[in-house]
């Protein structure tokens, strides 16, 4: 625990608003909680932090999957981070349980990931914490990122590189949690790239994005030969019912219906 005493007790009151009610998680850090705001009678999640450590660079960010921060207090020395509740596990608890996940199921973290990280970096707000803890997974696979550290509209250059670095690192932990043998060409490739040995290979978030789609086929590839061999089975069938006819009928046609033939007399009954 942080802090000895009524700080980390279920109950407790901070900044006469928020109301602690059950601790999600703690680290020596810190502590979170799921809490209620008693004024807008809404869950909301309630972080308590050292001082100097307290992450408000997403505020009001317009961006969707990106946890939103309401209000940012201290209480008691510590620093408090009031944001939008979200259910859904947090990745390193994912991680921690050993599970064998399908490369499908990385590609989706990572897509969701990936597109948060773009749309925050073209609103000029870099993460600046990309880690397990700070990505979460909903039930029906939708993908959160909170704890966003750094602010929009500073002096000095856009910094991506430390979200791209924390990204490869948490792709390698999750393929490291697939089947050797499942995980495709292209996402080898992929985490090949993200290695921070080759600062020049390392792709930036579109490119990331595009790459984990698995490559399309070239038209002359397996499609197309299939539909050769779908045209070829259309052919040998019509070749085959022509020539039946030939023996049939001695011609390319069965015989003529006379011409005294009537409906009427074929479907009268003797």
């Amino acid at each position: 625990m942080l802090h000895a005493g009524k700080l980390t007790s279920s109950g407790t009151i901070i900044g006469r608003r928020y109301r602690l009610e059950n601790q999600v998680s703690d680290t020596v850090r810190t502590e979170v909680w799921r809490g209620c705001d008693e004024v807008l009678q809404r869950p909301v999640t309630i972080k308590l932090v050292r001082s100097g450590d307290v992450p408000t660079g997403a505020g009001r960010l317009a961006v969707t999957g990106a946890v939103a921060v309401y209000d940012t207090l201290s209480h008691e020395g510590l620093g408090v981070v009031v944001s939008e509740w979200v259910e859904a596990w947090p990745l390193d608890r994912i991680l921690e349980r050993q599970i064998t996940l399908r490369p499908a199921d990385v590609v989706e973290i990572l897509g969701g990931m990936a597109r948060i990280l773009a749309d925050a970096h073209a609103l000029g707000v870099p993460h600046g914490s990309v880690k397990p803890s700070n990505v979460l997974v909903s039930d029906d696979g939708t993908i959160h990122l909170t704890d966003f550290r750094e602010r929009a509209g500073g002096a000095e250059p856009l910094a991506t590189a430390p979200d791209i670095a924390g990204f490869g690192i948490i792709m390698a932990s999750l393929l490291s949690r697939c089947r050797r043998d499942s995980i495709p060409p292209h996402l080898i490739d992929l985490i090949g790239r993200l290695e921070p040995t080759d600062p020049s290979r390392v792709p930036d978030l579109l490119e990331i994005r595009l790459a984990l789609q698995p490559p399309r086929e070239p038209r002359t590839g397996r499609h197309t030969g299939r539909w050769l061999i779908t045209l070829a089975a259309l052919v040998a069938t019509i070749a085959v019912a022509s020539a039946a006819a030939k023996i049939l009928y001695g011609d390319d046609r069965p015989p003529d219906v006379p011409d005294e033939v009537k409906v009427d007399s074929l479907n009268a009954t003797p």
